[in-house]
């Protein structure tokens, strides 16, 4: 990559095998199907449906899934606000670290490996006075 030095703008590397959309053109013909309802629609209209079977609001229901849910979280069951939120939010990505003993990096380093190599190959070949066995 050069500087221009006409305008200073870094000069990006093109892909040779990507072009413009031509006008009209859609860029993802096989995309999300048309008249394909998202979770807010499905869950609206759910409530829709069952407030009319009961004589009541979307609104009033709502309002009474959430103090249900409040209820059963106050006698230790968070399983409904869990499932809200991780619809909402997405559900939490654990992290494992991996280290080796005392904290140390679990893959010894280039030079480590190297010389394990040649002990191994020293040992392998009948040379024992080059390895050296540590006893624990």
């Amino acid at each position: 990559m050069e500087k221009n030095s006409v305008n200073n703008k870094v000069e990006r590397p093109q892909n040779k095998h990507l072009k413009p959309f031509k006008k009209g053109e859609c860029g993802n013909p096989d995309g999300r199907p048309l008249g394909q309802r998202n979770y807010a629609t499905i869950y609206r209209e759910a409530l829709i449906k069952l407030g009319k079977l009961n004589n009541k609001t979307p609104e009033e229901l709502e309002e009474e899934i959430l103090s249900m849910g409040l209820l059963n979280a106050r006698r230790g069951d968070y399983r409904f606000y869990k499932d809200i939120l991780d619809r909402l939010y997405g559900t939490p990505v654990s992290r494992t670290e991996l280290t080796g003993k005392d904290g140390q990096d679990l893959f010894p380093d280039k030079d480590t490996i190297d010389k394990t190599d040649e002990a191994l190959k020293d040992y392998i070949n009948g040379n024992r006075a080059n390895t050296k066995t540590e006893k624990p």
